[in-house]
């Protein structure tokens, strides 16, 4: 694994183990949610277990399927507190426990499906998945589109070969072993469920609540204006998925019980740079330009393809096609997903939520100043 595949493992790995109009600073309930639109019942109430919940998209997961009729339980080690629809955790059994060394909370119970969004090491999946084999009929575990070994390929299915490590008992969550990890904690969950196993393999994920700031970087900077320098070029393609479009899909595959393997990525056609930054300049109103600086002169000076220009992968050498997945399997499985500017604008608003000292230090993206130093540069540069 060379450094810039390294680097973008380990910025997706941090990630996962940290998960109204301009001037209306309240998040506006979740638009376009169960909570403001009419969710239609399942044909029958399941009993969902989620490993996690408290996270990124467990609080949505919580929040449909509970709109569906389901009754939920949840297990985590009662640390985290949602930034969103924290209220709906009174409305849920909630379980104590550690996926390391205590899942004793967990035996005896009873439920028709698991949804695993927490582990990344392949023991916790397999003491659980053991633990809970009798018990319930479908496992789905949240996984990662890092598992492939070969991100050169356009159109990236989820047939293609994935990572194999050269000790598969490492249990280290690192850059360089973040994909292999998730991999096996896949094999895990087939050879434990072998008829009830679904493995979802989302993008990059986004949305109001994300503690990763990587996504929201654009909303963010594009609100606040002026020369913004933007990576690549316009044509360079971009993927992600809505962590609301996720958790919705997650419940309706447990519903309909669809095993098998799914790229969770959207959205449903090729999106580039251009389109993603321009259709989020369509939901503020102020004065705004785009600068275009290439991949080389990134480099050059020193800005990072993964923690700063976040949303772009150079399209080229190995990683020319991580951006470009195939996500066909998932759409005919029922993956939907909503507007771009939906997501943007949701994103912004839960943003000026936060306590100002969270605001005032974002966990990713170009910092203001360094923006400001390669604009000039490059502005000299090309005359």
């Amino acid at each position: 694994m060379n450094n810039s595949r390294r680097e973008f493992v380990r910025t997706t790995a941090s990630g996962v183990l940290s998960a109204g109009l301009l001037g209306s600073k309240g998040y506006a309930a979740q638009r376009g949610t169960a909570r403001d639109r009419s969710v239609p019942r399942a044909q029958a109430s399941l009993r969902i277990l989620i490993l996690g919940g408290t996270g990124f998209t467990g609080p949505f997961q919580i929040e449909y399927a509970l709109a569906r009729g389901h009754q939920v339980t949840i297990f985590n080690r009662g640390r985290t507190q949602p930034t969103v629809n924290a209220d709906l955790l009174e409305r849920v059994e909630r379980l104590v426990g550690d996926r390391d060394n205590d899942i004793e909370a967990l035996r005896g119970g009873q439920w028709d499906a698991v949804i695993d969004n927490s582990s990344s090491v392949p023991r916790w999946t397999r003491q659980t998945a053991e633990l809970l084999k009798d018990t319930a009929h479908t496992y789905l575990f949240t996984s990662s589109l890092s598992v492939h070994s070969d991100n050169s390929k356009i159109g990236i299915n989820e047939d293609d070969p994935v990572i194999e490590l050269e000790d598969p008992t490492v249990e280290e969550v690192t850059g360089a072993t973040y994909g292999g990890l998730k991999a096996l904690c896949e094999e895990e969950t087939r050879r434990i469920f072998p008829d009830g196993a679904i493995i979802v393999r989302p993008g990059l994920i986004v949305g109001p609540g994300d503690r990763s700031d990587r996504w929201t970087y654009w909303p963010v900077r594009i609100a606040r204006g002026g020369e913004v320098m933007a990576p690549g070029t316009p044509d360079d393609p971009t993927q992600h998925i809505d962590a609301r479009d996720l958790a919705e899909f997650d419940i309706h595959l447990i519903e309909q019980r669809k095993v098998g393997t799914y790229s969770a990525v959207g959205p449903l056609s090729q999106l580039s740079m251009a389109e993603l930054l321009y259709g989020i300049r369509a939901i503020v109103s102020n004065e705004i330009s785009f600068t275009w600086v290439d991949a080389d002169f990134l480099a050059e000076h020193e800005v990072s393809a993964w923690s700063e220009m976040t949303s772009w992968v150079p399209p080229r050498g190995e990683m020319a096609g991580f951006s470009s997945f195939d996500n066909s399997r998932a759409v005919a499985a029922g993956l939907k997903f909503r507007p771009l500017a939906l997501t943007a604008k949701d994103t912004l608003d839960w943003w000026w939520s936060l306590p100002e000292e969270r605001g005032a230090q974002p966990r990713a993206g170009l910092d203001p100043e360094k923006e400001r130093r390669v604009l000039e540069a490059f502005h000299e540069a090309h005359g």
